[in-house]
C-alpha cells in the first residue's frame, strides 16, 4: 500500500508540474509540451485536469498514510505478541521450576522416610540378633551346667 501511495503522489506531482509549466493564459488554449509533442487544451479542461491531479495527489497521500499506519500497527502487534510469548515462556519456566522443586521435595521426603524405615528395620534386626545372642549364651551356659553335672560321678544315695 505504501508503494502504491508513493506512485500516486509522484504521478500527481509530475502531471501537475507539466500542467503548470504548460499554462499561458486562461482565455487562450493551454499548450502543454509532453514527450517532444504539444497538446492544446481549453482552460476548462485544464481546470478539470488540475482537479483530477489534486484528487490523485490526496488519494495517493491517503493511501500512503493508511499503509504507514497499517505497517506501524502490525509492528506494534508483533512486538506485543512477542512480549506475550516471552511472558508465557517465563511463566512456563517458573511453573516447571516450581514443579521440579515440588518433585525434589517429595523425593527428599520419600528418601528420608525410606531411610528412617531402613534404620528402624536395622534396629529391629540388631535387637533380634542381640536377643538371639542372649538366647544362645543362655543355652550354652545351660548346656555347660548340664555337661558339668553329667561329668560328675553319680553318687548314689548313701547308706
Amino acid at each position: 500500500m505504501v508503494l502504491l501511495g508513493v506512485v500516486l503522489v509522484l504521478l500527481a506531482l509530475g502531471v501537475g508540474a507539466a500542467l503548470v509549466l504548460g499554462s499561458v493564459r486562461l482565455d487562450d488554449p493551454v499548450v502543454i509540451k509532453v514527450l517532444g509533442g504539444t497538446v492544446e487544451l481549453p482552460p476548462v479542461v485544464f481546470l478539470i485536469s488540475g482537479m483530477v491531479v489534486i484528487t490523485l495527489f490526496w488519494l495517493g497521500w491517503a493511501v500512503l498514510r493508511t499503509g504507514l499506519r497499517h505497517g506501524h500497527r502490525r509492528r506494534v502487534e508483533t512486538r506485543e505478541a512477542e512480549k506475550a510469548a516471552e511472558q508465557e515462556r517465563v511463566a512456563e519456566q517458573q511453573r516447571m521450576k516450581e514443579e521440579l522443586a515440588t518433585r525434589e521435595r517429595l523425593l527428599e521426603e520419600e528418601r528420608r522416610r525410606h531411610e528412617s524405615e531402613t534404620a528402624a528395620l536395622r534396629q529391629e534386626a540388631d535387637a533380634r540378633v542381640a536377643e538371639q545372642h542372649v538366647s544362645t549364651e543362655t543355652a550354652r551356659r545351660r548346656a555347660e551346667v548340664a555337661e558339668a553335672r553329667s561329668d560328675q560321678p553319680e553318687t548314689g544315695p548313701t547308706r
